[in-house]
């Protein structure tokens, strides 16, 4: 019979590298969402890949005694449900003609469903009492876990951004713990014989702070000093450097290295 680690103040060393749990549970709802309403002829295999790749995770946290909640998978995905919603609404904008007031609406509606999301993902890292960030001093041989190389260079630039950007702010020294141990899994990839690129992580770092230069206003509620037109105009502007810049750093890096799934890119409903 497993015996689960206790929830508060657990101590889980994570010398593995495993994606952080909640991450994992993020990360596995918003792929079933793909395959439930994204999936088609040319990304099938990649999104069974990663859904499987996920399935791994979770259950890798399992055998080591970690609760993995189904409540916490139900209200993940119903919230990234809801968040999916309204993107498709932003990405089917031009071909419905809505205006760019009526965008700035929706950003609005998806900033706010997005905060009530990232609360219920409070609780759960309350509930967990550790961010699984702690590796120890000795990495395992068999990291097999870890977050793949396109994400992990992802997490790692936005995470410099962090450092860079938010100096002073409370949750300061979390970031640099986050930043240390993406900083591992890269090193984890290179012991694993890959060239990891620095052009990949400055590539991937440009696009990311395309993407936080126009989400600032956005994720700061300052609707009512630019008005609503002007959400709406940043939404799409953001949009575009989310599609044609921000996920094809990330898939150059995952095609380079043959990986198994990449980003599956969610086209407005005409492409599909």
């Amino acid at each position: 019979m497993m015996v689960h680690l206790p929830l508060q103040n657990m101590r889980y060393i994570n010398n593995g590298l495993k994606v952080p749990l909640l991450d994992a549970i993020d990360k596995f709802t918003i792929i079933e969402l793909k395959h439930e309403r994204a999936e088609n002829g040319q990304n099938r295999q990649s999104i069974a890949n990663e859904i499987a790749f996920w399935k791994r995770v979770l259950d890798g946290y399992r055998k080591d005694g970690v609760p993995v909640k189904d409540e916490w998978i139900a209200v993940m995905k119903e919230a990234n449900g809801r968040l999916w919603d309204v993107e498709e609404a932003i990405r089917n904008a031009k071909k419905d003609k809505l205006t760019n007031e009526e965008v700035g609406k929706l950003a609005v509606q998806l900033r706010d469903s997005n905060d009530e999301r990232v609360g219920k993902r409070e609780k759960m890292v309350q509930e967990l009492g550790t961010d699984f960030f702690d590796t120890g001093d000795k990495i395992d041989a068999d990291t097999s876990l870890k977050l793949p190389l396109h994400e992990t260079v992802d997490r790692l630039s936005i995470t410099e951004l962090k450092l860079e950007r938010l100096k002073g702010n409370k949750n300061y020294a979390s970031f640099e713990r986050e930043y240390a141990f993406y900083s591992k899994v890269v090193d984890a990839f290179r012991r694993d014989g890959i060239d990891v690129k620095q052009e990949w992580i400055a590539d991937m770092k440009t696009a990311n702070g395309r993407v936080w230069d126009r989400e600032s206003a956005i994720r700061q509620g300052k609707e009512g000093e630019f008005g609503l037109e002007e959400m709406g105009r940043r939404t799409l502007e953001l949009r575009d450097i989310q599609m044609q810049e921000r996920i094809p750093a990330k898939n150059k890096v995952a095609f380079a290295i043959n990986a198994p799934f990449y980003e599956v890119k969610t086209e407005a409903n005409h492409t599909q």
